[in-house]
């Protein structure tokens, strides 16, 4: 295991709960739909209780194995990047409560041998890419907070939307996957796709065609 140099820090006060941050951290599907200006694709490698590896393109080119593994009971979270089988990269993040509906995060960004170019350079980009999606992160906790909040019955509600062939039909104001707004707009084929997750959906029949087990009554 190599030797590794902090060579940024990032921290941060967000409005949302310390369960909700847990759950951000466990929740790899999102990575290439809520930060899609970073991830192009993401292909799970292995999903566990504790973290997950998969492998995730990036939106400017190449691909990289991801592997995070969350202590819970510490609050801390780990994320390491591979480019094949070397360990390229370490990211470190500790969470901690401030209130209900708060939380702190304190992340350190290291590197295996840094010399001075490579300090100076992530010095300054991982803290700005990390702000981006912390403001990311931070507006889908939210909406999940709200959508622990409503509870199951907000998956009732309904709006319309007009289809390609003129026609009209019903949709759930949430998605019937994590309750988050579904408020995208139809597909030309019928289907309508959540900006979270990627869960797509077949607005005649309700089914999820991403082979989810979720779904609505039509």
């Amino acid at each position: 295991m190599p030797a590794f140099t902090q060579v940024a820090e990032y921290r941060r006060d967000l409005g949302a709960s310390l369960e909700r941050m847990f759950e951000n951290a466990l929740d790899w599907e999102h990575l290439p739909h809520v930060h899609a200006r970073t991830f192009d694709s993401i292909s799970i490698v292995e999903e566990r209780a504790s973290g997950w590896r998969a492998a995730v393109g990036m939106a400017g080119g190449g691909e990289l194995l991801i592997d995070l593994e969350l202590e819970r009971d510490i609050g801390r979270w780990t994320t390491d990047s591979f480019a094949g089988e070397t360990l390229i990269g370490r990211i470190v993040t500790d969470a901690t409560a401030t209130e209900p509906d708060g939380c702190r995060v304190d992340i350190s960004f290291q590197l295996p041998e840094a010399d001075p170019a490579q300090r100076e350079g992530f010095a300054a980009y991982y803290p700005a890419l990390y702000a981006m999606l912390y403001d990311e992160d931070e507006a889908m906790m939210i909406a999940r907070e709200d959508a622990v909040q409503r509870g199951l019955a907000a998956l009732g509600e309904r709006r319309t939307v007009a289809l390609a062939d003129g026609g009209e039909a019903r949709v759930p104001l949430y998605c019937p996957h994590l309750g988050l707004p579904l408020d995208a707009e139809p597909d030309g084929d019928g289907t309508i796709t959540c900006p979270w997750h990627g869960y797509r959906f077949d607005i005649a029949s309700g089914k999820c065609i991403s082979g989810a087990a979720c779904g609505w009554a039509v």
